[in-house]
């Protein structure tokens, strides 16, 4: 009986002292998950473009050669390529510049428009290769009830600047930084996947954001965040957009973005919803979640969207309760873009 007894203490202690580690580690563990995520360094990884020539670089058309049946058919209305577009002559913004009095030739020199329903802009080409002229008038669309009307027609003048200052690094590709000229008008293949070597086609690993391809979540964030963080400013160039980003570059080592609370807390919904992202990557390290998790590239389809898992970024755009189907209303306006 006394060994028995012996035994049973044995096993009771041993059993108290696991249940007292477990507890330990369960302390721990909670002690760790108050504090705040370690930050790390946005720069603090990769290599860069910056000051460098631009790499030379396969246009669309070279990529739709093979590329023709799976992002070949709705390239033509993909929103990366119509970044800029050719301007409708049916269109009521043009009809409306034909109303401006003294500049009848207006209407017939506008060849591009860049901008979506907040705002549209209007652009002809510049008189030196790889620029454009932006026009001092824009058009806001029709939208709640309100009809669409010409912002700032008074004076009506064309700007061989602006573009190149503002719009270039979002709205073309190969941007030369120096002399704010482009290879090509609105984004192309390269924006997104880079320098492609020859063997991409036997090794489609090989492509960034490429199909047979895991790119770490930093990655992902610099590619995207080159255009859709609309709140940077390069620190080489001082410029709104990268200095030369090309994809597989950490973004991060030239282009300066405020990740603070306080700085994202005054970004309107849609802003915010981007930066917040970009920021979880870069600076807190989280893997789970990147543009992609939700964003399809080549098409318009919201299949992802709705596959991922419901979390706080979720908020920016939806209500904590009700049917998701609901949408926050908010408006969305950029400095840099001017509206």
């Amino acid at each position: 009986m006394c060994e028995n007894n012996r035994g049973a203490d044995r096993t009771v202690a041993t059993l108290t002292g696991t249940l007292i580690a477990l507890g330990l580690l369960a302390l721990v563990s909670a002690v760790r998950s108050a504090e705040p995520p370690k930050k790390l360094d946005p720069a603090g990884w990769g290599g860069d473009h910056v000051g460098k020539p631009v790499p030379e670089f396969d246009t669309a058309n070279e990529c739709l050669f093979c590329h023709r049946n799976d992002v070949g058919p709705a390239w033509a209305n993909n929103r990366h390529n119509r970044t800029i577009r050719p301007s409708d002559e049916k269109s009521p913004a043009l009809a409306a510049l034909k109303e401006l009095p003294g500049f009848k030739g207006l209407p017939g020199a506008v060849e591009f428009v860049i901008g979506g329903d907040t705002r549209q802009r209007f652009l002809k080409p510049g008189s030196d290769y790889g620029t454009l002229e932006l026009l001092s008038v824009s058009w806001s669309p029709p939208r709640k009830g309100r009809e669409g009307e010409l912002v700032s027609p008074g004076k009506p003048h064309w700007d061989a600047k602006a573009f190149g200052n503002g719009c270039a690094g979002c709205h073309a590709t190969g941007v030369n930084t120096d002399k704010r000229t482009f290879a090509v008008k609105s984004l192309d293949c390269f924006v997104c996947h880079g320098e492609v070597p020859d063997k991409h086609t036997k090794d489609k690993s090989l492509v960034y954001l490429g199909i047979k391809r895991a790119d770490p979540a930093r990655v992902v964030a610099s590619v995207c965040a080159q255009c859709h963080v609309r709140s940077g400013k390069s620190k080489s160039s001082g410029l709104p957009y990268p200095n030369n980003f090309v994809a597989g570059d950490n973004l991060f080592r030239d282009f300066q973005v405020d990740f603070s609370d306080e700085a994202i807390a005054k970004l309107n919904p849609a802003d915010r919803h981007v930066v917040a992202n970009v920021r979880d990557v870069a600076v807190l390290g989280k893997e789970e979640v990147t543009c992609l998790s939700c964003h399809e590239v080549h098409k318009a389809s919201g299949k992802k969207h709705h596959r991922v898992a419901e979390g706080r970024i979720c908020l920016d755009c939806h209500n904590a309760e009700g049917p998701k189907s609901v949408r926050k209303s908010y408006e969305v306006h950029s400095a840099v873009c001017g509206y």
